[in-house]
């Protein structure tokens, strides 16, 4: 004789009170990555369109900040005149955009990896304000978990079994 919890078990199922509380949790991931993607999207789509066609007044950059190291302004009117902010600017916006849709969201959170790394690092080493700081490692952490996510699906990309060492 066979019980209902019994044959859910022998199906691969959970009793219906497991299942429950992993509806939940599935929810409660699904509802935290939509939050993390739009909100990533948000800052970096608005970090993009800032960088590429907004005008950069240097002034009212370096008053928003007082607690930063002087250098850091300098690399950035550097990285300015050079044009490199462009470069930074449109790979911003592209993965911003790339976060809102459900087909690239994880591409874009892949890409931003190096691109949110320089970022933090730069104010780790350069400018030295914790406001940066958090704020930055903040957003790379919430990147990580839109990757991490994932973990299973990328370990079968970039961790593939081999036979041999080289």
């Amino acid at each position: 004789k066979h019980t209902a919890n019994h044959l859910s078990v022998q199906l691969g199922r959970y009793p219906s009170h497991f299942q429950s509380a992993i509806e939940i949790s599935c929810w409660f991931m699904n509802t935290a990555r939509y939050i993390i993607r739009f909100l990533l999207a948000l800052i970096f789509i608005y970090a993009g369109i800032e960088k590429l066609f907004l005008p950069y007044n240097p002034s009212v950059f370096k008053s928003d900040v007082e607690m930063t190291d002087p250098k850091f302004f300098e690399f950035y009117d550097f990285l300015m005149g050079t044009g490199y902010l462009y470069f930074v600017g449109f790979f911003q916006l592209l993965n911003g955009l790339l976060l809102v849709f459900r087909r690239t969201y994880l591409l874009g959170a892949i890409m931003m990896i190096p691109l949110m790394l320089c970022l933090l690092m730069t104010h780790v080493f350069i400018s030295r304000y914790m406001g940066f700081i958090v704020f930055d490692g903040v957003m790379f952490l919430m990147n990580g978990f839109l990757v991490l996510s994932h973990f299973r699906e990328l370990k079968m990309t970039f961790l593939k079994p081999q036979t041999r060492l080289i």
